[in-house]
């Protein structure tokens, strides 16, 4: 998708790569006086990795957001730091199905797991007082997952946006009840890169720029309005873990500047199918070994200051 077509389909594709920035646009962007949208956490545990409270806490901070209700999925129980030999036992078994790059997400997300991807205890946190409601999904037709009627009607009866942190994919109601919808960010550009691992393919691929997006969710796979798209240079970045923290840093302030472009009136953008990128999945073994090989010559030259 050119950068005119981009234009025209009102995508929002800022640079955004300093939380001022950030602030900047959701000041500017603010409604006057108005006060906070209450909103909804859907959890899959009763934590939150750093990444995610910080973008729920910048959007605190600068008045558009207050957390009034954490949903909680009770079928996934997600492991915190205490529990790492539990999580271990769960990435050998991912393996045996998934392959060898079930190995790597292990390390990186266990034995050396960086700042923004830590457990946060929700006891900790600003919200700690917002109401637990424990929830068990329902299987939807073909895939994804529905949330019980009543908890949807609790969720409409007094919050407008629902941020959805956790219960993977998520169709029926939830999703057009509250005002805003229900919130959801993918950490790479829809129109380059869409599915997983977060900045791995961009890195392996060498691409010079990776994006954020964060989408209002419908019952389409990756077919959510776009509510902003936001990129980032990663034509220095050495190793994947430096691909990955600079776009979990652009993630911060894009709830902020999001929920006050909603708020102002602005509406997503649907990006038709024929812009979407390729569907990446995880690295099978060949990948993973040119992945591995390029990552330890990264960090080699890192240390020896390029």
């Amino acid at each position: 998708m050119s950068d005119d077509a981009t234009a025209e389909a009102g995508v929002d594709t800022d640079t955004a790569t300093t939380d001022a920035d950030a602030e900047t646009t959701a000041a500017a962007t603010a409604p006057a006086d108005a006060p906070p949208t209450p909103a909804t956490l859907l959890l899959d545990g009763p934590a939150m990795r750093q990444w995610a409270v910080d973008a729920v806490a910048q959007a605190v901070d600068d008045g558009v957001l207050s957390v009034e209700r954490v949903v909680i999925n009770d079928e996934v129980a997600e492991s915190l730091d205490g529990d790492r030999l539990a999580t271990l036992r769960r990435y050998v078994d991912t393996a045996r199905d998934y392959g060898p790059w079930a190995v790597v997400s292990a390390y990186h997300n266990v034995l050396d797991t960086p700042d923004h991807l830590r457990w946060v205890p929700l006891d900790d946190l600003p919200w700690a007082d917002a109401e637990r409601v424990p929830c068990t999904p329902e299987p939807a037709e073909s895939f994804g997952q529905v949330l019980p009627e009543d908890v949807v009607d609790d969720i409409a009866a007094d919050t407008d946006v629902v941020l959805r942190f956790g219960f993977g994919i998520i169709k029926g109601d939830v999703l057009t009840e509250p005002k805003y919808g229900v919130l959801s960010f993918h950490h790479g550009d829809l129109r380059r890169y869409r599915g997983r691992p977060v900045g791995a393919w961009e890195f392996l691929e060498g691409a010079d720029q990776a994006g954020v997006t964060l989408q209002r969710l419908t019952e389409t796979l990756d077919g959510g309005a776009v509510v902003k798209l936001w990129t980032t240079d990663i034509s220095d970045a050495d190793t994947w873990r430096e691909v990955e923290r600079r776009l979990f840093a652009v993630s911060t302030g894009m709830l902020s500047a999001g929920l006050a472009s909603l708020r102002a009136g602005e509406e997503p953008t649907t990006l038709p199918s024929d812009d979407l990128g390729a569907l990446y999945t995880d690295p099978d073994a060949r990948e993973t070994a040119r992945f591995l090989a390029k990552n330890a010559v990264g960090s080699v030259r890192g240390l020896l200051g390029r």
